[in-house]
């Protein structure tokens, strides 16, 4: 019976997602270009973001998304997996940390009711992304060419 839960609220969140937010989000956001292609994020130098982002994405079988740049870097970032349940903890961070986008008071809610075993941990990422650095739009284009480690303490150091 909770593998049929699992699955329908799997299929909820991707449905959601792919079929309702990103298209929605990718119409009204104005995102800065994004320069690089996958195979450029791979020729990057090791323990870069961009080159660690591109390997995690091919470990995972996963693309490049256009416009998701940023918030798959984020992911590498914050350490959070690109999973339901790593995806629900970084919007709880994000929530901590003080965006208040639509987006991220909607994924909340929803995998607050959806997710309920993941509540004390949801609890504890919201008061991690309370300490940490706030994102405050940087460009992409630039940290993709920074070390990972540097950037994880510069965002996290904070909230360690």
């Amino acid at each position: 019976m909770l593998k049929k839960i699992k699955k329908i609220r799997s299929r909820i969140l991707e449905l959601l997602t792919h079929d309702v937010a990103l298209p929605l989000i990718t119409k009204f956001r104005n995102n800065r270009k994004f320069n690089y292609s996958m195979q450029q994020l791979l020729e990057l130098p090791d323990g870069t973001l961009g080159k660690d982002l591109a390997v995690y994405l091919q470990k995972k079988k996963f693309n490049l998304l256009r416009n998701y740049e940023r918030h798959d870097c984020k992911h590498i970032i914050l350490g959070y997996e690109m999973d339901e349940a790593g995806e629900a903890r970084m919007q709880f961070y994000f929530l901590g940390n003080g965006h208040y986008s639509i987006t991220v008071i909607s994924t909340v809610l929803i995998c607050f009711v959806l997710m309920p075993e993941h509540w004390k941990q949801f609890s504890r990422d919201y008061k991690f992304g309370k300490k940490g650095k706030r994102f405050e739009d940087p460009d992409y284009n630039l940290l993709v060419v920074m070390n990972t480690n540097d950037l994880r303490k510069q965002y996290l150091n904070t909230a360690l």
